[in-house]
């Protein structure tokens, strides 16, 4: 029996997703906000952090990842969460008003050098624009986090990252992301550790397509952070709904799914002229545009024995046509089970392939 709100979970899944994607166009400004923490935290500085509700819950995490750990054993890094200090923030609610208990905080321990980070969800917080306002008067550079109301906040601000949405758990959720990217950057930056392994775009930033080169230390990455790495191949000359079924069923056997695409002149020798009908070019741009697919890389060889043998995933995928014991047989097998691989088998979607799709459009 279905497990009840399933649906709806999916849902918001899918609409934190999309939202991400949206406000990946905000990268820039999230870099800069790292570019001034760094620079306080190398010249001297510290990281002071607060927020009411989730986004104190906020402040305080952000706060012990950098000086506790987030990825990496290294040096604490100086953050502190205005937060935290039950008796000076109920003091000073009691005795001066709630809307003073970050900026009374801040005119304490906050310094001409060090760097804040503001968080209201509406940007309309009295207590933490008070201590905005209390930061700009001190020399203090603010880093704001909002969303999409939080407009005239941000004109407060040095820099401010504003989540496009007006669902506040959605904001917190895109938040705490952006934290947690600082407290990578900053690990990098300071403390000379690697950045969590990450896609890398060559050619065109728009696509997921990479050189077998660029993907090999990234591969290396996965398996130093134990993410399963899932390889299929195929032509995809025209997408369909075997191809997307088979490849979220391969996506769903790991972490990271890396496509292996034939080129052009592979397709045409093994499919006839007049094929592809779609170009290497298009074929990746269509691939890269599925969420389950992390890489796209294009081979020229007959079999991606030799890719195979470089890059070792930890699981190999072939259509169910391969399936023993009467399945086709498969010329890279050996060189995966070599390695310590194994091969998993997709299922198809009976009636659909492209070359029949290719003849009823002729027809």
């Amino acid at each position: 029996m279905a497990a009840p709100h399933a649906a709806w979970i999916g849902h918001v899944l899918r609409d934190g997703a999309s939202l991400r994607r949206a406000f990946a166009e905000d990268s820039q400004r999230i870099a800069e906000a790292a570019a001034l923490i760094v620079a306080s935290l190398r010249a001297g500085g510290k990281l002071l952090l607060f927020g009411n509700g989730g986004s104190a819950s906020d402040a305080q995490h952000i706060a012990a990842e950098l000086v506790g750990r987030f990825v990496a054993d290294r040096k604490p890094l100086p953050a502190i969460a205005l937060t935290v200090d039950t008796s000076a923030i109920t003091a000073i609610a009691n005795d001066f008003g709630y809307e003073h208990v970050f900026e009374r905080q801040l005119r304490a321990l906050g310094r001409a050098g060090d760097v804040v980070v503001a968080i209201s969800t509406s940007g309309r917080s009295e207590s933490v624009l008070r201590a905005v306002r209390a930061a700009r008067e001190l020399g203090i550079k603010v880093i704001g986090l909002s969303g999409a109301g939080g407009a005239a906040f941000a004109a407060e601000c040095d820099v401010a990252v504003l989540v496009p949405s007006r669902d506040t758990a959605r904001i917190q959720e895109c938040h705490i992301t952006i934290g947690h990217m600082w407290c990578a950057i900053l690990e990098a930056e300071l403390c000379g550790c690697a950045l969590p392994a990450h896609p890398v775009r060559a050619g065109d930033p728009d696509t997921k397509l990479v050189t077998l080169d660029d993907l090999l230390p990234i591969r290396d990455t996965h398996a130093r952070e134990k993410r399963t790495v899932v390889f299929t191949n195929g032509c995809f000359d025209i997408l369909h709904a075997g191809h997307v079924a088979s490849l979220r069923a391969a996506r769903r056997l790991g972490d990271v799914l890396v496509v292996g695409v034939n080129d052009d002149a592979h397709v045409r020798r093994t499919k006839g002229e007049g094929r592809p009908i779609n170009p290497l070019s298009q074929r990746v741009a269509v691939l890269s545009a599925l969420e389950v697919v992390d890489y796209v890389v294009a081979f020229s060889e007959a079999t991606p024995a030799e890719m195979l043998a470089r890059l070792k995933p930890d699981v190999h995928c072939k259509g169910a046509d391969y399936a023993p014991p009467n399945g086709a047989p498969i010329p890279e097998a050996e060189i995966v089970r070599a390695y310590g691989g194994r091969i998993e088998f997709l299922p198809l979607v009976g009636g659909l392939s492209t070359t029949g799709i290719a003849a009823r459009l002729a027809g």
